[in-house]
């Protein structure tokens, strides 16, 4: 089975909808990653959370969410050759021209004021989610920005190296991120440079991520922000279609625990859903049809969630399913696996390439007109990315 990253960046938007029950004022990429992680979770055996050693060092919720999700999801780092060999290609393309002109496109404001309303929402919310609600939290083992990427952050904002190593020191002052948190200015040059640093920073980790997935056969799922730098694939990809009763039972785990009363019990209401309707997918009794219309998989979703013993909280699922139809998320209707190779090829010549992780299964899956979302878990590797109606 193919080993696959759900990257750290998607994870933590579920904090971020914890945080504040008002589903209706959430953005889009914060409902949407939150929807997809419960769906991948449950269906996705292969897929475990990116991990360095620094992120089971993380206080408060951030660290609370890796060690239990440890219990029951693998936390997944490439082998050390593969991520030596990831790295060099990244900080290759970081300092290269092209690099740095990517990466100042996608850091340039006119580049999300060109994008859809929804577009540009989500990222001023992820925007105030990480500089108000993040950064001060994470002050220790978190670097707002990585030390390592200093050379490739100079060239992109055009700041000499040694003033970045004083912002990096800077940025480990829990005062000044409290300040920044109450009355974050863009008019602060310091305040500037560090979310400027920051996100390129984010944007090489991503970078990362798809070389490293790529190198060692794996899949890797993306959040959102980091879409602009990624290469386009041109391979091959199979389609694995979510139903409208997956959609139903993932939005009742999700309304179960926006129920509750404190960040907390919905994070502990979340975990308990996801492992239950993940361990009955592991026994092959999660076998959830599309139906007709979505309150016949309404009613279908609840009754396997009643049996499973998740908590459903039916007005509440009614609330949360009308805000995020509200807000522009759409529902998510299938993860497409793109695959790492850059040409359409015949089956048979990527199952050679690529045969120490492709099963027999996978060659045949390509072919099928529908594919059903448990076969997610036993697909080859590539760059998992989601379809939204």
């Amino acid at each position: 089975m193919t080993n696959g990253i759900i990257d750290s960046s998607t994870l933590y938007e579920l904090i971020h909808l914890f945080r504040d029950r008002k589903v209706a004022a959430t953005s889009a990429w914060t409902w949407r990653c939150s929807s997809e992680v419960t769906c991948a979770l449950i269906h996705g055996r292969q897929l475990g959370l990116a991990h360095t050693p620094k992120l089971a060092l993380y206080p408060g919720l951030w660290g609370y969410i890796q060690l239990h999700l440890s219990d029951q999801v693998q936390l997944i780092a490439p082998p050390i050759r593969v991520q030596r060999e990831a790295q060099a290609i990244t900080d290759s393309w970081a300092v290269s021209d092209e690099g740095v002109r990517q990466l100042r496109r996608c850091i340039a404001p006119a580049y999300y004021q060109s994008k859809s309303s929804e577009i540009q929402r989500s990222f001023t919310c992820y925007q105030e989610n990480m500089m108000v609600h993040t950064w001060p939290v994470l002050v220790g083992p978190h670097e707002i920005f990585e030390r390592h990427n200093i050379k490739a952050i100079s060239r992109v904002i055009e700041v000499s190296q040694r003033e970045l190593q004083q912002v990096h020191r800077t940025s480990k002052d829990g005062l000044i991120l409290r300040r920044f948190a109450g009355a974050p200015s863009f008019d602060d040059e310091l305040f500037v440079i560090l979310w400027k640093a920051y996100l390129v920073d984010l944007l090489i980790r991503g970078k990362y991520h798809d070389e490293a997935a790529r190198l060692q056969g794996g899949q890797v799922l993306h959040h959102p922000v980091r879409g602009p730098i990624l290469r386009r694939l041109s391979g091959s990809n199979t389609r694995y279609d979510v139903t409208n009763t997956d959609r139903a039972l993932s939005n009742i785990i999700l309304a179960g625990a926006l129920a509750e009363r404190t960040q907390q019990r919905r994070m502990d209401l979340w975990l308990e859903g996801v492992f239950k309707a993940r361990k009955a997918a592991q026994y092959g009794t999660l076998s959830l049809l599309d139906h007709g219309d979505d309150k016949a998989a309404g009613r279908a979703a609840a009754e396997k969630a009643k049996e499973l013993g998740i908590h459903t909280h039916a007005c509440i699922y009614d609330d949360v399913t009308d805000a995020s139809i509200a807000i522009g998320a759409g529902v998510l209707t299938s993860f497409v696996l793109s695959g790492w190779i850059d040409i359409a090829i015949s089956v048979g010549m990527y199952a050679a390439a690529k045969s120490e992780q492709l099963g027999n299964r996978a060659g045949d899956m390509i072919f099928e007109r529908r594919h059903r979302l448990e076969r997610f878990a036993a697909s080859g590797s590539g760059r998992a990315e989601r379809e939204w109606s």
